[in-house]
């Protein structure tokens, strides 16, 4: 398993305030990116959010997906099955 020194987002989040539009679309271009590929690959994370986006250092803006534990394949996927987060869903 892969360490990952820059922790998670909600925390890079948090400690810096608001940030920047450039950093925001460094970040959204890689989480674009890191789905685009799960998708391509007919995999359905389930679970994306701010605790599960990984940044690869402290000073850098290289980010990772993680936590796929929830995760499924396309093929697979039953729309009306509540899957994710309790407090991230919609009422």
């Amino acid at each position: 398993m892969e360490y990952l020194e820059g922790g998670e987002m909600l925390e890079y989040v948090r400690t810096r305030g608001r940030l920047d539009p450039k950093h925001c679309l460094v970040f959204l271009k890689q989480i674009a990116s890191a789905i685009e590929y799960c998708h391509r690959k007919n995999i359905v994370h389930r679970d994306l959010k701010l605790e599960n986006i990984l940044l690869t250092s402290q000073q850098g803006c290289e980010i990772k997906v993680a936590d796929f534990g929830i995760s499924g394949v396309a093929e697979q996927f039953n729309p009306d099955c509540d899957i994710g987060t309790l407090k991230y869903m919609s009422p």
